[in-house]
């Protein structure tokens, strides 16, 4: 893979979106490119956080397991997104478990050395509070749903929401692939898989999805979003 390219795929990422062209050169010399194979873990819950990493190629849960041994996945990371920044600059230990879904290609970039570039490029250190922020709207979002949404409501938004990430716009007949087994799913949206698997039968019974193996087919987003949105019980 060529500099060149390794700089457009870094320019993809909200964190590099806004930098000039030096400083995505500055920012190229350091990165580390790596390569994971599938469950292959890139760090554990409790290990030193020495540096943060940009997905390139590919998708990488985060979750955290319990003391009962269930994993909780709080974020799939998708090609072109940055994880594990707060851990790294907070020079404290990774919170949470990162495993790669998929074979992945990363970009990692020490603590240390990123920290003398951000002392040389404002517009870096404001893009990095711009992604801090962002995220924070997407877990407080998580939260809502956990507390204020009945799990039909979490589940057709969780849809709705991979569909928008994958095809831009969802709509009828776009067919998504399960990230994670489905009692990986049911603590993710806050249930159990029992919960999760009757409200899989009342979606199917009311022609919303079609569930084959690990694909799931959207029949009809405007009665899934009526869903999502609580404005539709099922």
């Amino acid at each position: 893979m060529g500099q060149n390219q390794l700089l457009d795929e870094l320019k993809q990422a909200a964190l590099f979106s806004r930098l000039d062209q030096p400083s995505l050169v500055d920012l190229g010399r350091i990165a580390r490119v790596r390569r994971t194979d599938p469950e292959e873990v890139l760090f554990a819950a409790g290990d030193r956080a020495t540096g943060f990493f940009v997905l390139l190629e590919g998708k990488v849960k985060l979750y955290k397991i319990s003391t009962e041994g269930k994993e909780y996945i709080l974020r799939v990371v998708r090609s072109g997104e940055t994880f594990a920044e707060a851990a790294a600059f907070s020079g404290l230990r990774y919170p949470v478990f990162a495993e790669a879904l998929e074979p992945c290609r990363l970009a990692h970039f020490e603590v240390n050395e990123f920290r003398r570039l951000v002392q040389r490029s404002p517009q870096l250190a404001l893009n990095m509070i711009a992604t801090m922020a962002e995220l924070l709207h997407t877990l407080t979002a998580k939260i809502e749903d956990l507390s204020l949404r009945e799990v039909g409501a979490r589940l057709c938004r969780h849809f709705l929401e991979l569909a928008q990430q994958e095809f831009g716009t969802p709509k009828d007949g776009q067919t998504l692939k399960l990230e994670t087994t489905k009692t990986a799913l049911a603590a993710r949206l806050g249930t159990i898989s029992e919960t999760l698997s009757r409200t899989f039968r009342k979606l199917q019974q009311n022609g919303l999805l079609r569930v084959e193996r690990n694909r799931v087919t959207l029949l009809d987003c405007r009665r899934l979003r009526d869903v999502a949105e609580g404005d539709l019980k099922l």
